[in-house]
């Protein structure tokens, strides 16, 4: 036999394939648990859910469906509506309320916890993103400063070294493996050949701490960009899949929060961070900046100079759009709007200029 569970505010039961009550675990908590139940519920088993499945398969029951997908099982949301539409009777009749007035009360003591308990998480996460922006920027600045200095103080040793290795990153790495340059094994030849001066082993056991402590500052802008990348994932889905983790976190810490970005008209988002070349081209001493912050998006990047003004406006109302499925509806679309996104920069690219 079949049977249809699903937990709501007032508690976990079971219909049979008539709709029929043939179990239910009415939730007698404090509301703040009974939130917790109900969100959980959503994506695993609760106990209710366990206590009323393991009492069904007693009576024979070996088929159940959820409202949601879960845990290996079919959804029914056609059900769910049904059994919504009909809680307040389902209530009266099991007794869990005595009256309308009683149903609505707890309704709106729900709502209002539920309501607390999303602009809690929603500002705090908001709040987290702008400060980890600061924090990755700060540790940008740090790292580039004290990446110069190495390279400075380094150049004294092997200065070919500090010419042929560009990326900062590999840099740092080489002179951790090899200190001195009569041991590297990757550069030799240039080794032999340096014009650099001679480093004591005191010298050398100097750079390699100072190296170390920049290894350290790659190491945690790594775990940075990774928490930041969760945090986003969380609140942003949509504009995640379409801007990147660092350039959506960057949109939200600039407009203060998702919701201030998701209100700003897509023309404010094309040029957020462009305050200064505005306010220069207002005051007749500048050319019209064509983008902001989201220049440094891939598809601004390799665009063609004069292909990326056009660019930057389609990317921006995408990015609007994004952020107000995000705020307002939760809905996840990123892959429906990056596609779109695609096939709109690919014909922009194809006109003829």
């Amino acid at each position: 036999m079949k049977a249809f569970i699903a937990t709501t505010w007032i508690g976990t039961f079971a219909l049979n394939e008539d709709n029929k009550i043939i179990a239910c675990r009415p939730f007698f908590d404090k509301i703040p648990f009974i939130i917790e139940k109900f969100e959980r519920s959503k994506k695993e088993l609760i106990e209710e859910e366990k206590e009323i499945m393991e009492e069904l398969k007693k009576q024979n029951y070996n088929e159940f469906t959820f409202p949601w997908a879960k845990n290996g099982y079919k959804a029914e949301k056609e059900r769910y509506e049904w059994l919504k539409n009909n809680l307040f009777q389902l209530a009266i009749e099991l007794k869990i309320f005595k009256n309308r007035e009683e149903f609505n009360a707890f309704l709106t003591e729900i709502g209002i916890e539920f309501s607390r308990k999303r602009v809690r998480e929603f500002v705090g996460k908001d709040s987290l993103i702008v400060h980890v922006v600061g924090l990755l920027e700060d540790l940008n600045k740090t790292i580039n400063l004290f990446v110069e200095r190495i390279r400075d103080w380094y150049s004294l040793h092997f200065p070919e070294l500090v010419k042929t290795v560009e990326d900062h990153e590999k840099f740092v790495k080489l002179i951790l493996k090899y200190g001195h340059r009569k041991n590297f094994e990757e550069f030799e030849e240039l080794a032999k050949k340096s014009f650099g001066i001679e480093f004591s082993e005191k010298d050398i056991e100097m750079v390699k701490i100072f190296t170390e402590e920049i290894k350290r500052l790659y190491d945690l802008r790594e775990k940075v960009e990774s928490y930041l990348g969760q945090l986003i994932a969380s609140i942003a889905p949509n504009l995640q899949a379409l801007a990147g983790t660092i350039l959506a976190a960057k949109l939200i810490a600039k407009a203060g929060s998702l919701e201030k970005l998701a209100k700003l008209p897509s023309s404010t988002i094309q040029l957020m961070g462009a305050e200064k070349a505005l306010f220069r081209f207002l005051h007749k001493k500048g050319k019209s900046p064509k983008h902001g912050l989201i220049f440094i998006h891939p598809y601004i990047q390799k665009a063609p100079k004069k292909k990326r003004g056009k660019i930057a406006r389609v990317l921006a109302a995408k990015l609007s759009m994004a952020a107000k499925l995000d705020c307002f509806s939760k809905k996840y679309e990123g892959e429906k709007l990056k596609k779109e996104l695609e096939e709109r920069i690919k014909e922009i690219l194809e006109e003829k200029s």
